[in-house]
C-alpha cells in the first residue's frame, strides 16, 4: 500500500562532505507556515490551465518571489554551510563511518539516481559494494541506452529532441561515474 497517500513525509537532503542527512518539511507545509499556500497553488500547480497562465502573466513579481522562496531554494548544510543534495523520500542512509557507502551514494546521485517513489515498495536501497555499484551503473546505462534507441517519447509535453537530450545526458553522467571506478 502506498504510504505517501496517508501522511506527508519530509524529504531527505544529504551533505556528502559531512556524511549526514537532514530532513526538510515539504513545500506545502512551508507555504502554509508562511501564508503563501493559496498564491503558490495559483502559481505553480496546474500550470497548463488558463487561470494559472493568466495569474502568472498578471503577477510576474509574485511568481518570481514564490519560485525563489520555494522552488529554487538551495538547502544548506547546518554543519558546513555547503549546498545539500535533495535525495528524495525513500532512502536508507548509511552510517556516517561507512565512507565507501557514502561514496557510492554520492556517485548514484551524480549519475541521476532518484530515491523517490510512490511509496509502495518501501525504503530505497542502494548497492553496498563497488562491484554491485558498477553493475548497477551498467544496468542503468543499458536501460537508458534502450530508451534512447527506442525513442519512445510518449508524452505530449516533451519533444523528441528533448527526450534524446535527456537520455543522452543521463548516459554521459553514468559514463563519468564509471570512469572514476
Amino acid at each position: 500500500m502506498c504510504r505517501y497517500a496517508f501522511k506527508t513525509y519530509k524529504s531527505h537532503y544529504a551533505c556528502f562532505d559531512c556524511r549526514k542527512t537532514f530532513k526538510r518539511p515539504p513545500l506545502v507545509d512551508l507555504a502554509k507556515q508562511n501564508g503563501d499556500l493559496e498564491n503558490l497553488k495559483k502559481t505553480l500547480w496546474n500550470r497548463r490551465t488558463k487561470e494559472t497562465k493568466k495569474f502568472r502573466k498578471e503577477n510576474p513579481e509574485l511568481v518570481k518571489t514564490l519560485e525563489d522562496r520555494y522552488v529554487n531554494k538551495e538547502e544548506k548544510c547546518p554543519d558546513c554551510g555547503k549546498a545539500m543534495a535533495h535525495v528524495g523520500l525513500d532512502l536508507r542512509v548509511p552510517k556516517r563511518h561507512k565512507v565507501k557507502e557514502w561514496k557510492i551514494l554520492e556517485g548514484l546521485y551524480k549519475s541521476g539516481r532518484s530515491f523517490s517513489s510512490c511509496g509502495c515498495n518501501g525504503i530505497g536501497s542502494f548497492p553496498k559494494t563497488m562491484r554491485n555499484y558498477k553493475a548497477e551503473l551498467l544496468r542503468t546505462k543499458a536501460r537508458n541506452e534502450w530508451s534512447l534507441s527506442s525513442r519512445n517519447a510518449k508524452s505530449k509535453y516533451i519533444t523528441l529532441k528533448d527526450y534524446i537530450e535527456r537520455y543522452s545526458q543521463r548516459i554521459e553522467k553514468i559514463d563519468a561515474e564509471l570512469s572514476k571506478l
